[in-house]
């Protein structure tokens, strides 16, 4: 006998407001966004015995059936209405259920509610939270960190940095040339404009854009749900990589909070990266992310010679067929 029942995005809603917790990524309204913008994604819902709720993207790749929760983000799994879920049997079930071709990446704060004894299935990254603002000085807080992530922030600042908000269209576009240029480089597929377009101006969306002489260098996109502020989207001018830009971008946020009872979520990270250095320098709280399901990377162009050509494409193209390759990444 199955453990998932299928439920129809009402009852799905209806679910979300009784739940413990649940993401930016877990709205309904997210959802429609992207089942309009990309035809070939459809979401589903599933009541988990009396314990959870599991939203679930359907999408095909190369013919072959996906099954992932939740597209477009770092995390997914399910939105919980009871404490205690055994996890293994939670895994087991769904891939009893889904078949193979399921993914799911768990938020650290909805694993807090599965039961995790004897647990050995992980993803190779992790995340870090920043988790003791509420109550420290922005002098104490600057001082715990490494040397050289300070002499970065204030290299920026000698360099008059400006930090400001994402005030129009005009500059949201010139920050996604940014963006797309940084994965150009990276020889990945950016998500497309329209999701960033989607985000600005919402109340949970907040931008940070790095300016010098008035040129937008460097820019952040934050997410806020709950007691989380997230660090979604990053991006700066490849010029200007050695200017401490990124630095002050993410210190102008992080001095924002002080003082409030927030938690900073500075994303999943693959262990070993780059990125995970410069995460890691900050002094937050590691988490595993965990995760059930597809582990290996479907993206086309990380695995193939495609990858090199999508590396020599000119900028406007990659905007262009973001769009119809972005399944390839997800």
């Amino acid at each position: 006998m199955s453990e998932f029942k299928k439920i129809t995005s009402g009852e799905y809603k209806d679910f979300l407001e009784k739940s413990f917790f649940s993401t930016f990524f877990h709205n309904p309204e997210w959802h429609e966004f992207l089942q309009k913008e990309f035809k070939w994604l459809k979401f589903e819902y599933y009541k988990y015995k009396d314990e959870a709720i599991l939203p679930l993207a359907r999408f095909k790749v190369f013919e072959k059936e996906k099954l992932v929760s939740l597209p477009f983000c770092e995390y997914g799994g399910p939105i919980i209405l009871k404490s205690g879920i055994n996890f293994n049997e939670f895994a087991a079930n769904a891939f009893s259920e889904f078949g193979k071709n399921i993914k799911i990446k768990f938020h650290p704060e909805i694993m807090k509610h599965f039961n995790i004894s004897n647990i050995s299935n992980t993803a190779n990254i992790s995340t870090s939270w920043l988790e003791n603002l509420k109550n420290v000085s922005e002098k104490e807080l600057l001082d715990s960190f490494r040397k050289t992530l300070r002499n970065e922030i204030r290299y920026a600042q000698d360099k008059k940095t400006e930090i400001s908000q994402c005030c129009d269209i005009r500059e949201l576009k010139q920050f996604y040339s940014l963006y797309s240029a940084n994965l150009k480089r990276k020889r990945t597929v950016p998500y497309p404009f329209k999701i960033f377009e989607f985000l600005y101006g919402r109340q949970e969306t907040e931008i940070l854009l790095a300016k010098s002489n008035n040129k937008i260098i460097g820019g952040n996109l934050f997410l806020n749900y709950g007691k989380f502020t997230h660090y979604f989207f990053s991006a700066t001018d490849y010029k200007y990589k050695d200017s401490g830009v990124s630095y002050l971008l993410l210190w102008s946020k992080i001095k924002n909070l002080i003082g409030q009872d927030k938690i900073l979520d500075l994303g999943a990270t693959p262990k070993g990266s780059s990125l995970d250095t410069f995460k890691r320098g900050w002094g937050g709280v590691e988490y595993p992310i965990y995760q059930i399901g597809i582990k290996k990377n479907s993206e086309a162009l990380r695995d193939s010679k495609l990858r090199n050509i999508w590396g020599l494409l000119p900028d406007f193209i990659i905007k262009k067929i973001s769009h119809y390759f972005i399944k390839y990444r997800i």
